[in-house]
């Protein structure tokens, strides 16, 4: 018959999907169905096999060899039953959860800050588990797009506020310097025509006038040092390494290695910001007697090290302590945004380094020897 190939190709294509039906109509059961429905198959099919064993043994023993070994044959069915029962259990357990499976894997990477990661439907999920991985993936989705709006509202606040500290430097070195600068040269002039017994008291207001004009210069400085964007990351590191000295007394070693040149504008100054907070934190809290300062080119990346041999601390007690650990979580958000990672080392009485790493290669950083070594102390110690 010309019709026979077609009509069994249709009947197979039929039986095979009322076969297919109840599978899937089976799988898409909530889990608690499908491990209750495969328990109670498992019991089911243990209790028929165990039953008809025994039944099959008792009729091809005799009377005195059954009653003799009986209790051998009970152990071994059940052994056997409960070992079979318990694979083909583990075997249906492990394909029932194995959705879940997939979440706890995807929510470990979620953990440890993969924001690509997504859990694709599984075909044994049922509605429930469809829910539960469409509201995960959605989850995730939220996250990654807060931490990149979060990400560019930091830049744009660090933005801002270098320019908001680079507009009070000029602000205070253009007016308020040149203006203390004006009263001081006037105080000179005054002081030559005032009357000897009058002179003392001006030439104190001149050495306080002095004295204000300094500091104001200084916090000038600090704001937003000129050598920064003029000279650029080691000559600033230099300078910053002998006002440290200076204002504190302490012993600072400063180390450049390798060959570096002039780099963008954003890596120099993060690593400027990192430096600064970094001292400032071991002149409020360390209670050390020596700094170290490396700069180090390391071919593929640019590491800052600041080490002291002070009190040191605990880093977990210090990032559970909100207010104590704003300098460093400024430190590392200002490195993440120019794809930098820190790292802080220290403990009790063991003293503190922090480790700060940028992308950096190319002509501006290569990797040699020691080119440059100076101590603050030396007194050949300049700002390049």
């Amino acid at each position: 018959m010309p019709g026979a190939p077609g009509f069994g190709k249709t009947m197979a294509s039929a039986i095979r999907s009322l076969i297919r039906s109840p599978i899937q109509w089976a799988l898409r059961l909530p889990l608690f169905y499908k491990i209750l429905i495969a328990n109670t198959l498992l019991v089911a099919t243990g209790a028929v096999i165990g039953t008809t064993l025994s039944f099959r043994a008792g009729h091809e023993l005799s009377g005195e060899a059954y009653h003799r070994w009986h209790y051998a044959y009970i152990f071994l069915f059940a052994a056997g039953g409960t070992a079979l029962s318990a694979l083909i259990y583990s075997v249906l357990l492990r394909w029932a959860l194995s959705p879940l499976k997939q979440l706890q894997e995807a929510a470990e990477a979620l953990r440890q800050g993969r924001m690509d990661v997504r859990v694709p439907l599984h075909p044994f999920s049922d509605a429930q588990m469809k829910r539960l991985v469409e509201t995960f993936n959605q989850m995730v989705e939220t996250i990654a797009s807060n931490n990149e709006r979060l990400h560019w509202l930091s830049q744009q606040i660090l933005q801002a506020q270098e320019e908001e500290r680079a507009r009070i430097a000029r602000e205070l070195h253009d007016e308020a310097a040149q203006w203390l600068t004006s009263l001081l040269i006037r105080q000179r002039l005054l002081i030559r025509t005032l009357p000897p017994e009058m002179r003392p008291e001006v030439e104190e207001i001149q050495r306080m006038t002095a004295t204000a004009l300094e500091h104001l210069r200084r916090i000038a400085l600090e704001l937003r040092p000129a050598i920064l964007d003029d000279l650029g990351l080691v000559e600033a590191l230099r300078w910053q390494a002998e006002e440290f000295q200076k204002k504190t007394g302490l012993s600072v070693t400063l180390q450049i290695q390798g060959h570096i040149e002039r780099l963008s504008r954003e890596i120099e100054l993060t690593l400027y910001r990192v430096s600064q907070e970094a001292l400032t934190n071991i002149a409020r809290h360390a209670k050390a007697t020596r700094v170290e300062m490396t700069l180090n080119c390391l071919g593929d990346h640019l590491e800052l090290t600041i080490s002291d041999n002070g009190i040191g601390f605990d880093p977990e007690v210090v990032r559970k302590s909100r207010p104590r650990s704003l300098g460093l979580i400024g430190m590392a958000e200002r490195l993440s945004l120019v794809g930098g990672t820190l790292e802080i080392e220290s403990a009790p009485g063991k003293g503190t380094r922090v480790r700060a790493r940028v992308p950096a290669s190319g002509p501006q950083c290569l990797p040699r020897e020691v080119v440059h070594v100076r101590t603050a102390k030396d007194p050949h110690f300049d700002r390049g």
